[in-house]
């Protein structure tokens, strides 16, 4: 009776990550969106906290932009933006349970966040890195975005509920090197 109440309790889906993660995605959202709209002209300016110019000379050093020509400019925030999205949708698909096979679409979207989550913070922490020890100067925007990263990562870890660590582990490894070489 009490493994059958232990395992019933474990099989029980928790809200509390869910919120969590929505709460960190949406801050996410505002934050790299409120840098990508900086950077296409649609804002003055962002007042960045900290270091006179440190947000500026982060965000116009070439590590700030993906691609840049002379009629498009794709700033390397709008790839936060669109992660931040994504995991927002996912967690609001894992919220609202409208899926009849739940099981299995919800394992699969919460391995979806675990895996993203993963790559944003590692990459995140590859730019917090070149931040800091290549350009030299201090971006509140980009430190947020990598804590808001790192702390939906272990969010992830904690409300996925994965049976076995192992596979996390593994899948968590390979999706970080692989970010890192690619970076």
């Amino acid at each position: 009776m009490g493994l059958q109440t232990l395992n019933r309790r474990y099989k029980k889906d928790l809200k509390w990550p869910k919120i969590i993660i929505a709460i960190l995605s949406t801050i996410g959202i505002v934050d790299t969106g409120s840098i990508t709209l900086k950077n296409w002209g649609l804002f003055t300016s962002l007042s960045c906290p900290g270091i006179q110019n440190g947000c500026e000379t982060v965000l116009n050093s070439p590590w700030g932009t993906l691609f840049e020509n002379n009629q498009v400019n794709i700033p390397l925030s709008l790839a936060g933006f669109v992660t931040y999205l994504s995991i927002l949708v996912i967690t609001i698909i894992l919220s609202i349970n409208l899926i009849s096979p739940k099981y299995k679409l919800n394992k699969f979207l919460w391995w979806l966040v675990f895996l993203i989550s993963c790559a944003s913070s590692t990459f995140s922490f590859l730019l917090i890195n070149i931040m800091f020890f290549k350009i030299r100067a201090y971006c509140f925007f980009c430190i947020l975005s990598a804590i808001l990263s790192f702390s939906i990562f272990i969010v992830s870890m904690i409300g996925a509920k994965f049976e076995s660590r192992e596979p996390m582990i593994f899948r968590g490894f390979i999706i970080a090197i692989s970010v890192l070489l690619g970076g």
